[in-house]
């Protein structure tokens, strides 16, 4: 417990917090819904996860302890105290509204739930494909699901992953890149998608998968040794130096990377590039939706990081068919490639291009925000 407790940043207060409108829960792409979504028209609070705020206050004192008594919280005593804590927090704060971008997060789960008369919308932020959904011992109950498409309904629905309702519009950040980069040339044969970890290979941890894709990169790197494609590496910024020292020792000079620290650069790495290559980045996914050719190359022989079609998986003999494949896809006419995936990009990512997914998460929350001041 006490490790656990060593992750929070601790404040200690005597004020309690303002009303607002909207709680964006969690700090975790809360710009893009300021930016994107909110757009400052609405007064909010970002409640930070990892920092716990002490009120030293006797209303507060009085909030949490009426709570305590709240029977319908079936918990450990710890986990109890931490729910019934947090809600007490929300109610002082008294919101409208709340979204996260961080739709699998536990502690949003747990909460919910208790939450009387407060609309909660979640935006799907990641694939969530087998791999992930093992990973999550809690479980998932939505109120309102913005999911990437029909492929993600089906999967909650297998594991009872309940929602009040669920609707399938694509990705928030691949809507925005829409938005930013029209009509843009292609300038690359291929992009490929960096999913590096601050770890060496086959190492006792949770990033097992992370294995996957260095054999992807050294695989990519003996492909680029025997071919003249030009590539760019959209890299992921984990690690921040040890990332780019690692790609620099795979790929040769020639090589063109992204920019993490610039917005959106992966995204316009993506639409500049004719073949997108990755393992199980969300990336892979988004590009289905970004004029790129999409191709996951499985060094797995798995499908539990990238269970999509196989129209867009290689599962990896050896160079020879890979750069076979790899030259097929780039031969191809992307007419002719878009007219064999067409009928799978809104099953897997379905965006709207006359109503890109910000634009109707922002209609969205204007008509929830608007049916609760009738009320």
């Amino acid at each position: 417990m006490f490790k656990k407790l060593k992750k929070f940043n601790f404040k200690f207060k005597f004020k309690l917090p303002y009303q607002k409108d909207i709680l964006i829960f969690d700090n975790q792409g809360s710009e893009e819904i300021l930016k994107y979504i909110i757009e400052e028209k609405y007064e909010y609070y970002i409640y930070d996860t990892k920092e716990i705020n002490i009120y030293l206050n006797i209303y507060f004192l009085f909030i949490f302890f009426k709570n305590i008594l709240d029977k319908e919280i079936k918990a450990s005593f710890i986990k109890k105290l931490y729910i019934i804590y947090i809600k007490s927090e929300i109610e002082l704060i008294n919101p409208k509204l709340i979204i996260t971008y961080n739709d699998d997060n536990a502690i949003y789960h747990y909460i919910i739930p208790f939450l009387d008369n407060i609309k909660c919308m979640a935006l799907q932020n990641g694939l969530r494909e087998r791999f992930i959904r093992n990973r999550i011992k809690h479980q998932i109950n939505h109120d309102y699901l913005y999911c990437f498409g029909e492929n993600d309904i089906v999967k909650n629905r297998l594991d009872s992953w309940t929602s009040r309702q669920i609707v399938p519009i694509g990705s928030l950040r691949a809507g925005i890149a829409k938005s930013k980069f029209s009509n843009i040339q292609k300038l690359y044969d291929i992009c490929i998608l960096s999913e590096y970890e601050p770890r060496d290979k086959n190492s006792l941890d949770n990033h097992h998968w992370n294995d996957y894709w260095i054999t992807l990169t050294e695989i990519m790197s003996q492909i680029q040794k025997n071919t003249d494609f030009n590539i760019i590496v959209a890299r992921n910024g984990h690690g921040g130096n040890k990332e780019i020292n690692y790609l620099r020792t795979m790929f040769n000079q020639s090589t063109s990377y992204t920019n993490p620290d610039k917005e959106f650069d992966s995204y316009k790495a993506i639409l500049q590039s004719k073949l997108t290559i990755g393992f199980c980045s969300t990336l892979l996914a988004e590009a289905i939706s970004l004029n790129s050719r999409v191709l996951q190359l499985n060094t797995s022989n798995s499908n539990l990081y990238f269970d999509f079609d196989e129209i867009f998986i290689h599962h990896y003999e050896n160079n020879s068919n890979l750069i076979d494949k790899i030259r097929q896809l780039l031969d191809m006419s992307y007419d002719d490639y878009h007219s064999k995936i067409n009928d799978f990009i809104p099953y897997y990512m379905n965006i709207d291009n006359q109503n890109l997914p910000q634009d109707y998460i922002k209609n969205q929350l204007t008509k929830m925000l608007t049916e609760t001041q009738r009320c």
